[in-house]
This record gives C-alpha cells, sequence and structure tokens, in this order.
C-alpha cells in the first residue's frame, strides 16, 4: 500500500505520512538528550555514589532502569550496539547500589526544574498543546508495545502531570517506540550491533570513530566488522566505509519499514498534529539551545 508516495506495509499505518514520524519524534527528542546530559542530573546520580563517570553510562543506566533490575545480558540484547564489556563493568552491580525506581527520581528531580526554567520563555498555551499532542502519540505508542521491550519499560511508568515533563516523558517513549522497532528490521537484515553502528556512520556520514567510541568499541573490533560487511556486500573497498549500492538500498529500507512501523502510534493525531508538533517542537529545540541545553543525537532532516 502506498500512502502520499511512503509505502505501508503489514503492522504500519495507513492512517499517516509515514515520513513525518521521524521528524516529528526529533522535534521532542532533544529533551531526551538533555536529560542525560545536564550536569545537575550526572550531579544527582554522583550524590547516589553510583560510580557513573560518563555520558555513555549515565544513558545506560537512566534508560534501562524502566526495566527494573534487569541483567547484563537483558540490557545488551535491548540497547543492542552496545560493547557488552561497557554493560558488564555497570550492570548489575550499580542496583546493588541504588534501585531502578531511585535512579530515575533522582533524574527528574534533578533535571524537572532546569527544564522548567529552559522552557519557560515558550507560551504556556503552545507548550500545553505540544504536550497534548505529545502525549497522544505517547499513549498510543505505550498500547502497541509487543516486542518493545525499552518501550515497555517505560509504559509501566505513570505520566506526569506538567507540561514540561509530558513532553519529556512522550519523548523517551516515542523514541524507544521507535528504536525497538528498528532492531527488528536490523535483526531482519542480518546486522550485528556493532555493525549496525558501521553501517550507520556509513548512511549518514557520521564520523566512524564518533559512533565508536560512543558505544565503548575498540578499533580491532571495528575493523573486524568493517571486513565482515565488506565480504557480505554492504561495504565498498574504500578506505573510509562507504555503502554499495545494495547496501544502500537495504539500509534505506530498514529507516523506511522504521517509519512505517512507528506510524501507528501518531494516528490518534494524524499528519495535521505531527505537523503540529514539528512546528512548536522547534520553540523548544531553541529554547534548549539558548538554555546550553542543545544536544545533536542524530544528524537533521535534509531539507
Amino acid at each position: 500500500m502506498t500512502v502520499d508516495g511512503h509505502t505501508s506495509a503489514g503492522g504500519g499505518s495507513a492512517g499517516v505520512d509515514v515520513a513525518l514520524t521521524d521528524p516529528a519524534l526529533r522535534a521532542i527528542e532533544p529533551t531526551f538528550g538533555a536529560g542525560v546530559l545536564c550536569p545537575a542530573v550526572h550531579a544527582a546520580l554522583h550524590r547516589l555514589d553510583l560510580g557513573l563517570d560518563d555520558v555513555a553510562v549515565v544513558n545506560l543506566v537512566t534508560r534501562s532502569a524502566p526495566l527494573g533490575p534487569a541483567s547484563a545480558d537483558v540490557v545488551v540484547a535491548t540497547f543492542y550496539n552496545v560493547n557488552p564489556r561497557l554493560v558488564d563493568s555497570v550492570i548489575p552491580a550499580v542496583w546493588r547500589k541504588a534501585s531502578p525506581e531511585a535512579i530515575l527520581a533522582a533524574q527528574q528531580a534533578a533535571f524537572a526544574p532546569v527544564l522548567a526554567a529552559a522552557l519557560a520563555p515558550i507560551d504556556p498555551a503552545e507548550l500545553g498543546e505540544l504536550a497534548e499532542l505529545a502525549r497522544a502519540a505517547g499513549e498510543a505508542a505505550a498500547a502497541n508495545r509487543e516486542g518493545r521491550p525499552l518501550l515497555a519499560g517505560l509504559a509501566s511508568l505513570p505520566w506526569p502531570r506538567e507540561d514540561h515533563l509530558v513532553i519529556w516523558h512522550a519523548a523517551k517513549v516515542l523514541r524507544e517506540h521507535r528504536g525497538d522497532g528498528h532492531i527488528g528490521g536490523l535483526v531482519i537484515e542480518g546486522l550485528r550491533g556493532i555493525d549496525a553502528l558501521v553501517v550507520h556512520a556509513a548512511y549518514e556520514g557520521w564520523p566512524g570513530e564518533l559512533l565508536r567510541d560512543s558505544r565503548h568499541w575498540d578499533p580491532p573490533a571495528w575493523n573486524a566488522s568493517v571486513a565482515s560487511l565488506r565480504r557480505r556486500g554492504w561495504l565498498t573497498e574504500a578506505a573510509t566505509p562507504e555503502l554499495t549500492v545494495e547496501g544502500r538500498r537495504r539500509r534505506r529500507w530498514i529507516e523506511d519499514r522504521t517509519d512505517e512501523l512507528a506510524a501507528l502510534a501518531y494516528e490518534p493525531i494524524g499528519d495535521t498534529g505531527m505537523n503540529r508538533m514539528i512546528t512548536l517542537g522547534a520553540k523548544v529545540v531553541a529554547a534548549l539551545g539558548d538554555a546550553g541545553l542543545a544536544t545533536r543525537l542524530r544528524r537533521p532532516v535534509a531539507g
């Protein structure tokens, strides 16, 4: 089936323009990044004596906490592309220092006033409208959590009341909803965790070292993945990994399928609601930047 020029297959949605799903998420996703990078959050977690000494570990612990005291193997499986040695160095030891509930509470208590101050310049009516749209999409995502474990963990948590926290929570919910679906495409295409990073770097034009280091992989493991992907027809022989025509086609299929699987979350608000999220979200992104909380999680959408 084709919707506005974009193919929708089984498990996707014929009710919305799937091409709008990623921009709608990106409109609020920076609140997620800010909640991981915020110095006040790091200070709060430090007070719990968790020994979380870098952003990658803070991200690992705060994103896995909604799963409860999960084992290292469960976190490796659900996060997909993180070096298992990094996970083993943190989990499950961190749960013996503080419960997942205590960690999430500390993060929210530290970040809530920072986020409220950052978004204060935005018209409250517009912030409320964005929160309403984001929550509607988030609740639809949470109602479709089958096969999406990171989403399921977040779906078990109560929604906050304040508009700025609703937007933050919705960003996390919609991000994990999309990400869990994306992992399904990676599995279908036979890409393991580190392979997915190498292919992503070549597809998006990200520096490979940046992605490699962000997930704590070492150069030998990265180079072994590059060699394997070349043998399997994903990459050319260029010194800097480049996708073959077939590799780019297959990676594009993963992205298109991810859009389709994400689309059902946005059915309650439709294309009009997604476009409104994009418009209002631009004000959130600008406000975060003005407050020194700007993040770059992914490359901007091409105009």
